[in-house]
């Protein structure tokens, strides 16, 4: 069987319950390397990198989010 294809190209950021099943999917955990300790996550398949963020108060949204930090 094939192994699923990512969608980084797709979209620029997810909210909500798809942060954590598109993570579980797609990516790995990179962020043991960044200094200021942010989430950071880079795809499996295509080597995007992404950004989990928590609720941001400011903006109102009470869910988590993934954020794209580059292109490829």
């Amino acid at each position: 069987m094939d192994s699923p294809l990512c969608s980084c190209e797709k979209f620029e950021r997810l909210e909500g319950a798809s942060v954590n099943a598109y993570a579980a999917t797609f990516l790995e955990d990179a962020g043991r390397a960044d200094p200021a300790g942010r989430s950071l996550y880079r795809c499996r398949v295509c080597g995007r990198e992404w950004e989990k963020r928590g609720p941001e108060v400011k903006t109102g949204s009470t869910r988590p989010s993934l954020v794209k930090i580059s292109r490829q």
